[in-house]
């Protein structure tokens, strides 16, 4: 299939939003739905606004996220597609909660795992029961949560969806590791990470190494640690991760301060560095890190 201007101009702002050039990204994602608009792509249309969404939820802008959304949904919707519907409606519950509407949260989420019911979509539905736990954790009802992860990891397996189990069970990884649980944790991200290798999934390989490397810490692992938060960087680095190197860079300063002080401060001057090309105000604490050698 010829990949079109709307395509490339799509693609690009993916590449934007990484290397954390927020206002360069948006400008580029709006400019690739108008493409598809002119194109008369109604569904490229309708994935750029999905995409545009989700870069306005990360950056902090969630009444832009969800004009952008609504969009998409009259999109679909007009088109008939079920699934991506449900898709639209599972943001919508995640903007719910971010904003402490848990009621309405759960209403978007009922409707969307009717869709996806209805098309029998076990990833779908796996993808509905996994935000619903992030919903339980947040309000401290772990068990519940926990509930919720093991049926979202039930349904990934049944639709043979081996990203959708990676995600999952790091989601398990994270809340164990907050319980304290770090043998529980550290098997979860373990087949998180074997999971997302397999998927080919670069930067949730990343992520998975960060969590065990701060498993490992608990556990007195040090040198596996390092080793993990290594592995970390250059994936974030690979894939032009600015903000994921950033946090990696500053998690290898603090455990290499007294082990190796000349490579600990190299990577908080590093960190720094980044947190300023992201205009984050990490780049302070970074610098007061490094600070702390001299």
């Amino acid at each position: 299939m010829t990949k079109t201007a709307a395509d490339t101009t799509l693609e690009d702002a993916e590449k934007l939003w990484l290397a954390g050039t927020p206002q360069q990204a948006r400008e580029a994602f709006r400019r690739a739905r108008l493409l598809y608009h002119e194109n008369g792509d109604a569904p490229g249309e309708a994935n750029a606004l999905t995409m545009l969404g989700d870069f306005e939820v990360e950056t902090g802008h969630l009444a832009a996220a969800r004009e952008a959304y609504a969009d998409a949904r009259t999109l679909y919707a007009r088109d008939g597609d079920q699934h991506d519907q449900a898709g639209i409606l599972v943001r919508l519950g995640e903007l719910a909660h971010r904003e402490g509407n848990a009621k309405d949260a759960e209403q978007f989420f009922a409707s969307a795992r009717e869709l996806y019911d209805s098309a029998s979509d076990h990833s779908g539905l796996a993808h509905v029961a996994k935000r619903q736990g992030h919903m339980e954790r947040d309000q401290g009802r772990q068990d519940m949560a926990l509930d919720r992860y093991g049926e979202a990891l039930s349904l990934y397996q049944r639709a043979n969806d081996t990203l959708g189990q990676a995600n999952v069970l790091k989601a398990m990884g994270q809340l164990h590791r907050k319980l304290g649980q770090y043998d529980t944790a550290h098997e979860e991200y373990e087949q998180a990470l074997e999971a997302y290798r397999e998927a080919g999934d670069a930067l949730g390989e990343a992520a998975a190494c960060h969590g065990l490397g701060h498993i490992l810490v608990h556990l007195g692992n040090h040198a596996e640690a390092r080793r993990y938060f290594e592995i970390a960087r250059h994936l974030y680095a690979a894939t032009g991760h600015l903000k994921g190197e950033a946090e990696i860079l500053m998690d290898l300063g603090r455990h290499l301060t007294l082990e190796d002080p000349a490579k600990a401060l190299s990577a908080f001057k590093h960190a720094a560095s980044l947190f300023k090309r992201l205009d984050d105000s990490r780049a302070a604490e970074a610098e007061t890190e490094a600070g702390k050698f001299f």
